[in-house]
């Protein structure tokens, strides 16, 4: 039995530590620094709590990993792979899915990475890099627009910027070398082509022995619905690809990953290369074009990937970690299961500029076995999780189908709620939120007030019915489902509120409906007594001298809502 152990903090991380302890071959799963969300996983436990990975040292991992004495190792993140962490703890004798730090680095430059690419004859759009303000500048010339300007090292997926004009390029450009905005990784930058198509990446497994190919998957880096808005590490996924079908498959493994795993082998030298290689690429009419490497799994990728993996997690990664992956593929009878699935990730708004942390995060389906937390914490008044980043938490749903699958994703994130969460409904198509809330039967409770507009009645203007737009958390449902009074979260008193309790001119729901441009439940209502606001003036007056700023309005004697304020 394998005693297992997982370097990173995130919902990759969490993702990996769950398919472990699925594994017949493991016997203990240790996630190393973790996060509060993955302490509260009975499948694992976690060391070093409290501390992101990038604040500990090579060699402070290195004795905590000495301490453990794992048989497994498995390294989440780019950094300490970066730093060498897997050489060190190869020459301690442990087995590590990781590769050495030469090519860490490699793989961690897009101008290295890029260079890879020309010298094996691997497609990939026209670049040019350079560590100088003023030369940079210069080399935007020779390039149309729309171009990217790339932060040559890892920037956590914030280091892209797509630049629609020539003083766009030179503000990015300005903001990477002078204003040092990501700070050592853009030392140096990358001008590259923009090039139009479809966002795919594949994830390879490579030793010396063999490669092994896992499912495709179709990104969405972009913040914004419909691919736009800064770039972030990644929003959601789709796997498989609709896009990468059988000859596209063929295509990409023989033009990408075949001199990919050429090029790495040589790189790696007589150490090998015992870990991952993930390609990013570009779908279009000409083909595949590469675009980047990472030198580990992707994040949000692999939680949409691993559901679709079939037999012994654990023994694979040994194998792998062994260097005898030929071996452990047929060992672990691994397969790939038909289906498809959708990972979707809920962000802090404001990411990936400024966003706010500290917020309570809920979960009404309970935990569970597809979600999984990035970065959250115990706040300090209690036992509560709260936000610590800027992308918090991923939920993964599988089906037969791609709609089945988007479907089960979106009614499981629907359980999930924290102030000011927001996601795309785009992940894989159109939004299917109207479907979920009319098929799956649940309610959204993480909807934030918005403006200071809500909640607020309205007139349906088709059929005259009276509605009620507010801010609906778990429990303000809960109470006006069972009272039949509509009930919200009110934001300014933070706490659930009755409407019109404090005048008695209360609202009696008769149907709760859902409103998914406004990110609000609609209460159709029938309001019982006058309709004045339930904020009176000071001087304390009756019905028609209440505030101008009155959150509904009375009704006419012919039913309808006075809009005169």
């Amino acid at each position: 039995m394998l005693k297992t152990l997982v370097i990173g903090s995130g919902g990759r991380e969490h993702a990996l530590a769950r398919r472990l302890a699925d594994s017949e071959s493991v016997s203990s799963v240790t996630v190393l620094p973790g996060n509060a969300g993955i302490a509260r996983d009975p499948c694992c436990t976690v060391r070093g709590i409290g501390a992101a990975e990038s604040a500990l040292t090579a060699g402070e991992l290195r004795s905590l990993v000495a301490e453990e004495q794992p048989d497994l190792v498995l390294v989440g993140p780019t950094e300490p792979l970066r730093a060498g962490l897997a050489d060190d703890l190869r020459s301690d004798g442990f087995a590590v899915v990781g590769p050495s730090r030469s090519v860490a680095l490699t793989g961690g430059s897009k101008a290295s990475a890029k260079a890879l690419m020309e010298r094996y004859g691997i497609p990939t759009p026209a670049y040019r890099d350079s560590t100088s303000l003023d030369e940079a500048l210069r080399l935007i010339e020779d390039f149309q627009t729309p171009m990217l300007i790339k932060a040559d090292g890892p920037a956590r997926g914030t280091g892209v910027t797509l630049c629609h004009s020539r003083e766009g390029a030179e503000i990015a450009i300005d903001g990477a070398l002078r204003q040092r905005r990501f700070g050592s990784a853009g030392d140096r930058i990358v001008i590259e082509q923009f090039v139009p198509g479809i966002a795919a990446s594949v994830t390879v497994l490579l030793d010396s022995s063999a490669y092994l190919i896992l499912p495709s998957v179709l990104d969405h880096p972009q913040v914004g619905e419909g691919g736009t808005g800064p770039n972030t590490i990644g929003m959601g996924s789709i796997v498989p690809n609709p896009a990468v079908t059988d000859e596209v498959g063929r295509r990409i493994e023989s033009r990408i990953i075949r001199p990919s795993v050429e090029a790495f082998r040589e790189a790696a030298g007589d150490e090998g290369y015992r870990g991952v290689l993930h390609c990013v690429f570009i779908l279009n009419e000409e083909g595949p074009s590469l675009l980047s490497y990472k030198v580990r799994f992707g994040d949000p990728e692999i939680q949409a990937i691993l559901p679709l993996l079939e037999g012994d997690f654990g023994l694979l990664m040994h194998g792998l970690a062994r260097n005898n992956l030929a071996d452990a593929i047929g060992e672990s009878r691994f397969a790939i299961r038909s289906g498809t699935t959708c990972a979707v990730v809920a962000i802090a708004a404001g990411y990936p500029g400024p966003f706010a942390r500290g917020k309570t995060v809920t979960d009404a389906g309970g935990g569970g076995d597809n979600l999984y937390y990035h970065a959250v914490e115990i706040a300090p008044s209690g036992e509560e999780l709260v936000t610590a980043g800027g992308r918090v938490l991923t939920v993964t749903g599988t089906g037969s189908t791609l709609t089945a699958a988007r479907r089960a994703a979106y009614a499981r994130l629907m359980q999930v709620s924290f102030e000011d969460m927001a996601f795309r409904r785009d992940i894989g198509g159109e939004s299917v939120m109207e479907q979920v809330i009319e098929e799956e039967s649940v309610f959204l409770p993480q909807f934030g007030k918005r403006g200071g507009i809500l909640p607020v009645a309205v007139q349906d203007a088709k059929t005259g019915d009276i509605l009620m737009m507010a801010s609906v958390n778990a429990e303000a449902l809960r109470r006006t489902v069972e009272t039949g009074l509509a009930t919200f979260w009110s934001t300014s008193r933070r706490e659930i509120w009755t409407k019109g309790m404090t005048s008695g001119d209360t609202l009696s729901v008769e149907e709760i409906r859902v409103d998914c441009d406004q990110d609000a439940l609609l209460f159709l209502v029938t309001m019982n007594g006058t309709g004045v606001c339930h904020t009176r003036n000071e001087a304390g007056n009756e019905a028609g001298d209440h505030r101008r700023r009155c959150f509904y309005r009375r009704l006419t004697p012919d039913g309808l809502l006075e809009l005169d304020l």
